[in-house]
């Protein structure tokens, strides 16, 4: 006989009576639970997972330059510029992923980017008034980026599920490097804009990681910790103005980390809550044998997420997050659909 404990819950366990032995089993987590595990760890299926998807995010600087002095702390004497860049970012991307066993996991993302971004800034024609304007598009593939997850430590009642990630990003995307700039001085202006914009970074880089889950029924509790590393490039021009000027490219490294919680609510619906932060390094330039660090490339990323995952059927999910940025670095918000399925 079969009795089922914990009917509506999505960690049910599951009792099978033979007549006086009696096996206690763990039954298949719920479609919702699954959901969860692939998208904030690692599912080990031995199914193909196809994941296409879809990111926007949008961004908003101002940067005031003043150039001049304050008299008696209130009266500015010399010029005040302001600029401003809005950014828009459109990622599509397939990835696949499949489990070579119930501790291997390989994947593949391929991302198609289309970004556009508008530059302005006050003074044209030496009006205080009216703003020189110039927006760029772009779009291209992006960097192709392979991983593998390894289950370290499967979970059990007392510690959670350890999985060891590693990932090597190729570069597949435009690079920013060369990119020349326009200038729109001839019509009264005093905007300078680059003529293209980059869909990737242009240097191969590696990563690696931990991340750890533990079910708490009705909760999923999460948490990541990772390196990754740019390897060092060579490229013919290094700078936007006319004229190649050779020189290598040190990308800063970078160091990431992330918790949360999700809510498998019921056997096709979940909801996360979670925080993720990286910290950006500073990036180097060589040139004629001289290195320097590049002022103002090292950043600080935090983001706020909120996700759902619902399960339309046995093979089929959607996923929606939404990303608050929470610190000056980072975007100011990023929404993505994604509809994973499998085969």
């Amino acid at each position: 006989m079969l009795v089922s404990l914990g009917a509506f819950s999505p960690f049910a366990l599951a009792q099978v009576s033979s007549g006086s032995e009696e096996v206690v089993r763990e039954a298949r987590p719920s479609q919702s639970v699954e959901n969860v595990f692939r998208e904030e760890h690692a599912l080990f299926s031995d199914r193909l997972t196809i994941e296409p998807g879809i990111n926007y995010s949008y961004s908003d600087r101002s940067q005031l330059a003043l150039r001049g002095f304050l008299a008696l702390d209130a009266i500015f004497l010399g010029e005040l510029n302001v600029d401003t860049v809005e950014s828009h970012i459109t990622t599509f991307d397939i990835n696949t992923r499949y489990g070579l066993t119930d501790r291997l996991e390989v994947g593949l993302n391929v991302p198609f980017v289309y970004r556009s971004t508008t530059y302005q800034s006050i003074g044209l024609d030496f009006s205080t008034e009216r703003d020189s304007e110039a927006t760029v598009d772009e779009a291209d593939i992006g960097d192709v980026s392979l991983s593998l997850s390894y289950r370290l430590l499967p979970e059990t009642q007392q510690r959670p599920d350890v999985v060891l990630n590693f990932g090597v990003t190729a570069p597949t995307g435009t690079d920013p490097y060369g990119i020349s700039l326009k200038s729109d001085t001839d019509q009264g202006g005093n905007l300078n804009y680059p003529t293209e914009l980059p869909t990737g970074n242009g240097v191969w880089s590696v990563s690696t990681g931990v991340s750890a889950l533990k079910t708490l029924d009705p909760a999923i509790v999460f948490a990541n910790l990772g390196y990754k590393y740019n390897i060092e490039e060579s490229f013919d021009d290094i700078s936007g103005l006319d004229g190649d000027q050779p020189g290598d490219v040190k990308l800063g490294d970078s160091i990431r980390a992330g918790f949360g919680t999700a809510f498998a609510l019921n056997e096709r619906l979940s909801l996360s809550l979670s925080y993720s932060h990286e910290y950006i390094m500073k990036s180097e330039t060589t040139q004629d044998g001289f290195t320097n660090k590049v002022v103002g490339s090292d950043a600080n990323v935090g983001v706020f997420n909120i996700g759902g995952t619902y399960a339309l059927n046995d093979s089929t999910s959607v996923v929606t997050s939404l990303g608050i940025g929470l610190t000056d670095d980072a975007s100011d918000i990023s929404l993505t659909f994604r509809m994973p399925f499998q085969l």
